[in-house]
């Protein structure tokens, strides 16, 4: 394992076949804002190399801690549980204390065996639920019963479908206005700022697009598409969008605009079945009729064991996140 800079990293990575888009250029400059110094970057080795990842570096607590979200594969077809432990056992030989990994890569034995044998384990609480629905674009786009019926709903609405192509101040704007606006009703993350859809949108993966009710936009998602493969990012609605389906709009209108460019796979992220307020969203994402995909999900490393049990006390307690 090595540690690079940001231009290497980025550099050997654009020829890999999986980059998730935590792990991306754009992703990565929406979260940096003006302080680069959180953020680290391996790769495996420099001469064939085959696994390399970015990540967080906090400090709470006197500790020094490491997250990093998902990892890029040369090739996600031939991961090798030996290159996994090897990568991943040096990276805890550093000097973190703890270290958070959130894989996005579909389950593979072979990652888990690999990162197990290199000390990690699952922590003690999951607060992401390893679990999406990935919509095959190839075929024909089932839906339930609810999504056919607010589809229909939508059809009568006026509601146009935009793909923004050249990106001005206006169309950050309206997003920002419009993902609050969501965030505020659902009670839930973090406001965004223009500055960070300037950031992420300036990575060409990332595409903006909005629906509009009488040349009013009252919906918008941001989204990414790598390799054949896309996924939504940031997604949100006013109110008058609701009263008129359009999110059930837009889904439609997004999996039809990537099929017609001939990608294969959208990916609904991450769905929360529960008992608790995401469940919403799950029955939403779930009228999609798709294949059940499980990822590799939460992996940690701690250098003393009572590092395990404080990091659920500090995410569950200190943090209020919901524990599923």
């Amino acid at each position: 394992m090595i540690q690079i800079d940001k231009n290497t990293f980025f550099s050997i990575t654009q020829v890999f076949d999986y980059m998730p888009f935590t792990q991306s250029m754009g992703w990565w400059a929406m979260n940096s804002g003006k302080d680069e110094s959180h953020f680290v970057f391996f790769v495996d080795n420099m001469e064939k190399p085959s696994i390399a990842c970015l990540g967080y570096v906090m400090r709470k607590f006197g500790l020094k801690m490491l997250q990093i979200e998902g990892e890029c594969f040369f090739s996600k077809k031939e991961i090798e549980s030996k290159k996994i432990r090897d990568f991943y056992r040096e990276i805890s030989q550093t000097d973190f204390d703890i270290i958070e990994i959130n894989s996005s890569l579909k389950y593979n034995m072979l990652y888990e065996i690999g990162i197990r044998e290199a000390g990690y384990l699952k922590p003690v609480g999951l607060f992401s639920i390893p679990l999406t629905i990935e919509i095959d674009l190839k075929n024909k786009i089932e839906f339930d019963r609810n999504w056919k019926r607010n589809l229909e709903k939508a059809a009568k609405n006026d509601l146009e479908f935009e793909i923004i192509t050249q990106l001005s101040e206006k169309d950050y704007s309206d997003f920002c206005t419009i993902y609050n606006i969501m965030t505020e009703r659902k009670n839930v993350g973090n406001h965004i700022d223009n500055n960070q859809v300037i950031n992420i949108l300036a990575d060409n993966s990332f595409q903006l697009f909005f629906v509009k009710q009488y040349d009013k936009r009252i919906a918008a998602i941001i989204t990414y598409c790598r390799n054949n493969f896309s996924i939504g990012v940031f997604a949100g609605s006013t109110n008058e969008a609701l009263s008129v389906s359009a999110t059930f709009f837009m889904y439609n209108q997004l999996f039809q605009y990537f099929k017609n460019k001939g990608v294969k796979v959208y990916d609904m992220a991450r769905i929360c079945p529960g008992t608790h307020s995401k469940q919403s969203v799950f029955l939403f994402k779930n009228g999609v009729r798709g294949e059940y995909v499980q990822y590799c999900g939460e992996f940690s490393f701690y250098k003393r064991q009572i590092y395990r049990y404080l990091m659920y006390f500090v995410k569950k307690y200190l943090f209020k996140k919901v524990e599923v």
